[in-house]
């Protein structure tokens, strides 16, 4: 029988959380989240979302392609910037409250944006790695024909997903919207909070194609 698995229980929380940075560098001296972005969901209903605009006091600027990406408008952030103090409580409580923490790509770079929000707050982390979903490494799973088999430790199979490399798979989340016929806008993409309503989308797709 199934019902242990994730798609036959509407009890288990979920919060999908996005972090929009200055540049893809891993080290909090040279990169910081600007905005972050998450949306909790029980049930496959979405039933709260938080959007924040962190201003750390850093002389940091943007990188061309960040900026570019992410279509970052210097004076709308800067208004609707708070102290990292306003922001972290909301983010820590939530994170560590949920069941599940899902992202695209998570494993790959927001955990350690998450990871120094926790340090910054001297609150430990190690605890949210174990209930991280990447729906980045699940989709490569599935597109190489290597998916989770139920029985082996799902985080360390998730990152034997990210390291592992194939050439012609694609796995960014436009492709699978694409192919697994969800519409979006792909203008308002790179948005955290878009980005997020997206992976959701994504992720109650492929929780009926994994065994977890």
């Amino acid at each position: 029988m199934d019902e242990h698995l994730l798609r036959f229980n509407p009890k288990e929380e979920y919060v999908f959380i996005d972090c929009e940075t200055f540049n893809l560098c891993l080290n909090e001296f040279h990169n910081v989240a600007w905005q972050v972005s998450m949306i909790k969901v029980r049930n496959d209903k979405k039933i709260d979302q938080r959007d924040f605009f962190i201003d750390w006091g850093t002389e940091l600027k943007i990188s061309k392609e960040a900026k570019f990406i992410t279509k970052y408008n210097e004076k709308e952030v800067k208004s609707k910037s708070v102290p990292p103090e306003k922001a972290l409580p909301d983010i820590k409580k939530w994170l560590n409250e949920c069941d599940h923490i899902v992202g695209h790509n998570i494993l790959g770079f927001d955990i350690y944006i998450i990871k120094w929000m926790f340090e910054y707050m001297n609150a430990p982390y190690q605890h949210l790695t174990p209930k991280v979903i990447d729906t980045n490494c699940l989709a490569k799973g599935l597109k190489m024909q290597m998916p989770y088999d139920n029985k082996s430790d799902f985080l360390a199979y998730q990152y034997k997903m990210y390291h592992t490399r194939r050439k012609g798979i694609r796995t960014r989340i436009e492709y699978l919207a694409k192919e697994l016929d969800i519409k979006h806008d792909e203008t308002k993409l790179h948005d955290a909070i878009v980005d997020l309503e997206l992976n959701f989308k994504v992720w109650k797709k492929l929780k009926w194609q994994i065994e977890v």
